[in-house]
């Protein structure tokens, strides 16, 4: 059946860039802009809103004309304007942005998701009617594994990069070399006794000023390599 494999299709991207987005915009969010966690859920909002909404202005259309076919289409083009208006998020980028963003991607699978249930039920027999809904709900819920798995695949490959080009040179190459990140906390472990052991043999005078001083500057990247 035609209609059955576009809307399979269509139904993995959309599940892909839902769960993807979903997933990963909280990352960006918390690590690059700074926010706390409950308010990088919080910048979701735009996006469920984005999705109730044209779901339900969506099936007040198809009730009405009969007609859906015009429905998947914007959806499908105001998702690819959306990831490709995501993909230029940086650090400089607002949250007010990232939130705009999210809201397009919401407006976009609101118009395709239920849509292409109802495609598929209107064209199959009604002996094949159970079938063909699971086999698109099976669709989508794939891409929705496949979308967290790649966006997680791209952004660890990126990581290496962004490491090299952001932090300084020592503390990049213990990350990134051959000990990783568990390298890196090594030596910041060792660092620490070290100025420990100074303090406890008589060098420096005053043991506390060397942990509100120099341990102080350090301890966000140890408990970070740490973990």
């Amino acid at each position: 059946n035609p209609t059955f494999l576009v809307s399979s299709i269509v139904g993995f991207i959309a599940s892909l860039s839902l769960f993807g987005s979903t997933t990963f915009l909280p990352v960006y969010l918390q690590v690059v802009k700074g926010v706390s966690p409950a308010t990088a859920g919080l910048q979701l909002t735009p996006m469920m809103a984005g999705l109730l909404l044209t779901s339900i202005i969506g099936g007040q259309y198809i009730s009405r004309s009969g007609k859906y076919r015009i429905l998947p289409i914007l959806g499908t083009a105001a998702m690819t304007i959306s990831l490709a208006l995501i993909a230029t998020l940086g650090r400089d980028s607002s949250t007010w942005a990232a939130s705009l963003y999210a809201l397009l991607l919401g407006v976009g699978i609101g118009m395709v998701m239920q849509v292409l249930v109802l495609a598929v039920q209107n064209t199959v027999d009604y002996a094949d009617l159970g079938v063909a809904t699971s086999g698109a709900a099976l669709f989508r819920m794939t891409g929705g594994s496949v979308g967290v798995a790649l966006f997680g695949t791209i952004f660890a490959a990126n990581l290496a990069s962004g490491l090299a080009a952001d932090l300084p040179s020592g503390v990049a190459d213990a990350a990134i070399g051959a000990g990783g990140v568990h390298s890196a906390a090594r030596r910041c472990r060792a660092t620490r006794h070290s100025r420990w052991r100074t303090a406890i043999s008589g060098r420096c005078s005053d043991p506390a000023r060397i942990l509100s001083g120099r341990r102080n500057r350090r301890h966000h990247l140890c408990c970070i390599a740490d973990n």
